[in-house]
């Protein structure tokens, strides 16, 4: 009857007499007595998502300057460039090709960044100054 082994290296089940880990290929020789099934240093901890709050943001509030949003939209919002900061790709393509919706678009925009009301491409307010 042949006694089984773990390992040193992967934890493998090695039976007597092998040389090598067949899991590993660790030279195995030479182990007579039972070693432990192999346990990691430090148990598997998984990556923890993202969060914008570990950055000291607020919940519900964009990361974005409301200060970057208002002066795009002053001088160049004719060409959109205010919807693209924001995210809104699809507006800012719209605005681009109708300079600003004819003047109205940018004006609304200029007025909602203004109130602090304009959000982001992800629905969060662009409050901060």
């Amino acid at each position: 009857m042949s006694k089984n082994y773990f390992c040193a290296n992967c934890g493998a089940i090695v039976e007597e007499g092998i040389k090598f880990c067949a899991n590993c290929g660790t030279a195995v020789a030479g182990q007579r007595t039972p070693a432990q099934p192999y346990t990691p240093a430090q148990p598997y901890t998984p990556a923890q998502p993202y969060s914008p709050l570990a950055t000291g943001a607020q919940p519900g509030v964009s990361p974005l300057s409301r200060t970057v949003a208002l002066l795009l939209c002053m001088f160049i919002g004719y060409l959109g460039v205010h919807r693209f900061y924001s995210g809104n790709i699809g507006l800012g393509i719209l605005y681009l090709f109708t300079w600003g919706l004819f003047g109205i678009g940018v004006f609304i925009d200029f007025i909602l960044i203004l109130v602090g009301s304009y959000t982001d491409d992800k629905g969060l307010a662009i409050t901060t100054w």
